[in-house]
């Protein structure tokens, strides 16, 4: 753990010098969070109400107006792209630029294993993560809750929701790790990776009705956290993080 704890403090000093990491990871959150889909609020309230006899996906069945589908729809959908986006963000700047600067050899002369080395980057990750992204949040879902959009029910499934997605995020950069080389790649791997999931998450969306849907795609979200850590786990080692 006093290995771990001094890696931790490594990797937060370097994530607080990588300005990119920082504007892009309070830049996104705000737009994703407040700046974007709080207008597209106000210019649905004044959208007509569904029609009743209009054929649509059973995760709209339970929804009648405009706001509703915001609350259950459209927010929910901009809460898992932020959660996923974040954290591999910060993985680029963390992970790739330290291999590119050729770093990653010193921790080979340091009695540390790979899995202490990862534990370290995966917690700054997920506590860099949560810094910036939480406070955001609590705008966002504090303004619903005023706006009576959400319960506070919802707004605590949508809690749970993005942080199955920052964790999901989170570990999904170790499969970064050992597959991106420099930015570009990393970039390219980003949406390779992150594609799929989203489009799961939309078809989750469409498919299951009511705030139930909020937890099945959190549970989808963390088991795919759970599979990404199995494929880490059985490839990660010093030879292939120093690639």
């Amino acid at each position: 753990m006093s290995a771990v704890r001094a890696l931790l403090d490594k990797e937060f000093r370097q994530l607080g010098r990588s300005r990119g990491a920082l504007v892009s990871g309070t830049l996104l959150p705000l737009l994703l969070l407040v700046l974007v889909p709080l207008p597209q609020l106000v210019g649905l309230q004044a959208a007509p109400l569904l029609p009743r006899d209009l054929p649509l996906p059973a995760g709209f069945s339970d929804i009648g107006d405009p706001q509703g589908l915001f609350a259950l729809v459209l927010y929910p959908l901009f809460v898992t792209i932020t959660g996923l986006i974040v954290p591999s963000l910060a993985a680029t700047y963390s992970i790739v630029q330290e291999r590119e600067r050729r770093t990653l050899e010193l921790l080979v002369a340091l009695p540390l294993t790979v899995t202490q080395i990862v534990t370290a980057k995966l917690l700054s990750l997920l506590v860099l993560s949560v810094v910036l992204v939480f406070p955001f949040y609590a705008i966002g879902a504090t303004t619903l809750l005023i706006l009576n959009v959400i319960s506070v029910w919802g707004s605590a499934l949508l809690l749970l929701l993005l942080s199955a997605a920052l964790i999901c995020s989170t570990c999904i950069a170790l499969v970064l790790a050992l597959l991106a080389k420099d930015f570009r790649t990393a970039n390219n791997l980003n949406g390779v990776l992150f594609l799929p999931i989203i489009m799961l998450m939309a078809g989750l969306l469409l498919a299951v009705p009511g705030e139930g849907k909020l937890v099945v795609m959190s549970v989808a979200l963390l088991a795919c956290a759970g599979l990404a850590l199995v494929i880490a786990a059985r490839w990660i080692s010093f030879e292939r993080y120093l690639e």
